[in-house]
């Protein structure tokens, strides 16, 4: 193991979920929520060293948070606090989902929040799609990206999408199209790539996803894990994880092999079924 930290750029928030709808509910559980907070909690439960680079609110839900992820092993002394703006909160219910996120703490997190050095121990950066909406964050996201690539640090793209979150499935769509070059592993369910590219052929897709930085696609389908390079395939069938979790376990396996881009391009068939 290199010991090396997996930053997870982005968005923790408190999910509150209930088995009622949201418009009948009357009690709900709460959870840590948001995919960089659910990556970063997947990988240190794996046994691996994470932090997360983001932004809370100074109220109580920011701090519960914070606590939680420190519980769990998550690295939290990069995390920032704000008073101009609460912790995002997301409700569940009933298979509906309703974000309470205009203008959140995350959401405010800016470029020079990053701090210095975060880079120098980084194994890996990690992001997800929704700090990509307009705002301060994601010119951070754009900083990180610079910095890690400069750096040499690898990046792990998890769209994870979430349109509840968008002002249209369409600026979704182009943003996180965008980003996708800008990583060099990429994480997603077949659902996802179908929002995308307007297709459910990996086939089809491989074409528009393999380009830019891009050397591995893990695809979550009905049948099972898939993982691609440019060269070869491997398949795990019957495999099914949230996306989050599925990069924590490649990423953790990544750094157990000490494995380098360049030796994940000459990965074989069999070389890959070894990642999961």
């Amino acid at each position: 193991m290199s010991g090396r930290t997996l930053y997870c750029l982005g968005e923790a928030w408190l999910e509150l979920e209930s088995p009622a709808s949201l418009a009948s509910a009357e009690a709900f559980r709460p959870r840590v929520g948001g995919s960089a907070a659910a990556l970063a909690l997947a990988y240190a439960a794996l046994g691996g060293r994470a932090a997360l680079l983001g932004q809370l609110g100074e109220d109580a839900f920011g701090h519960r948070i914070a606590d939680a992820l420190a519980d769990a092993g998550v690295d939290v002394r990069r995390l920032c606090f704000t008073s101009r703006a609460p912790t995002p909160l997301l409700f569940r219910g009933g298979g509906g989902a309703l974000p309470c996120r205009i203008r959140s703490a995350d959401l405010l997190y800016s470029a020079g929040q990053l701090g210095e050095g975060w880079a120098a121990d980084a194994g890996v950066l990690a992001l997800s799609s929704a700090c990509l909406v307009d705002s301060p964050c994601r010119f951070t996201h754009l900083s990180a990206l610079d910095t890690a690539h400069a750096s040499g640090v690898p990046v792990c793209f998890v769209p994870a999408l979430r349109p509840a979150l968008w002002p249209s499935e369409k600026t979704l769509r182009d943003t996180v199209l965008q980003f996708l070059p800008f990583a060099d592993l990429l994480v997603l369910t077949e659902d996802e790539m179908e929002l995308l590219l307007d297709t459910r052929a990996y086939q089809v897709g491989l074409f528009f996803l393999l380009r830019g930085h891009v050397q591995l696609v893990l695809l979550q389908t009905a049948e099972g894990v898939h993982a691609f390079t440019r060269t070869a395939h491997a398949f795990w069938p019957g495999l099914s994880a949230p996306p989050e979790e599925l990069a924590a376990r490649l990423l953790f396996r990544l750094d157990a092999q000490d494995a380098a881009l360049k030796k994940l391009m000459k990965y074989s068939a069999a070389a890959l079924q070894t990642l999961l």
